[in-house]
């Protein structure tokens, strides 16, 4: 990799986990679309959830007595779940229309209203966390789709940010794992992958200070602009290589 496209990618881990740092959601999924300029599909979902998983623990960690543990416990439980169904599915998917898929489907969960569920089922966190765990090895990011559920609980905002962090280290940690099971090796890509676990480390920390003294407004204008330049470039390459 060159030496730009390293600095592209390891500048955008830190801004990324500012973001995820400061309104708990966002950072993920517009990684995954910086991510996805650089890397192919059986590349980008690992390593991608190598980076994100390196971000959520340092979230916690920033933020550990904030998390709800009821939540986080039920969660993972579903998360091995999802993780063991979406294991079956995950690189059948041609890659030109993958770039077309993810590009569609982060648009719109970033810009479509998303449907009113009834949040209090019973084992709402165990179907949650199956879900994500599911779609998380397909699609990589799905933070933003599954935070009304959190929002739902009346957790302060603290809380929210810690205990959305907790419940998808689970999801990154089992979705990594299933790909090294599938032959993923780290090697070619060590460097640029310490870079940015680094970086998000750092990004989380300017998060955390940031989290009860800047706009949430300003910050998600700025993800919804950068996040459609980038889609719309997604969709263009994988129109182009159909």
């Amino acid at each position: 990799m060159d030496t730009q496209s390293a600095v592209v990618l390891v500048s955008s881990a830190f801004l990324t986990s500012i973001i995820s740092g400061t309104i708990g959601m966002g950072g993920g999924i517009l990684l995954m679309a910086v991510m996805a300029q650089y890397f192919s599909l059986a590349v980008l979902i690992p390593l991608h959830g190598l980076v994100q998983l390196s971000s959520n623990v340092s979230r916690v960690l920033y933020s550990f007595r904030y998390f709800n543990r009821s939540i986080v416990m039920q969660y993972a439980v579903g998360a091995v779940v999802g993780v063991a169904a979406g294991s079956q599915v995950t690189l059948s998917i041609e890659e030109s229309w993958y770039k077309i898929g993810l590009a569609c489907f982060i648009l719109s969960i970033t810009f479509f209203p998303k449907p009113k569920f009834f949040y209090n089922f019973p084992g709402k966190w165990l179907g949650v966390g199956a879900v994500a765990s599911f779609l998380g090895l397909i699609v990589g990011a799905v933070g933003p789709l599954i935070a009304s559920f959190y929002v739902s609980e009346g957790l302060r905002k603290e809380a929210l940010v810690a205990t959305k962090a907790a419940c998808q280290i689970f999801t990154h940690l089992m979705k990594v794992t299933v790909f090294f099971i599938m032959g993923f090796t780290i090697g070619p890509y060590a460097v640029v992958l310490a870079l940015m676990v680094v970086a998000v480390f750092l990004g989380n920390f300017v998060g955390k200070q940031l989290l009860n003294r800047v706009s949430e407004v300003l910050f998600m204008r700025i993800f919804k602009v950068t996040i459609l330049l980038l889609c719309i470039r997604m969709l263009v390459i994988g129109v182009q290589s159909l």
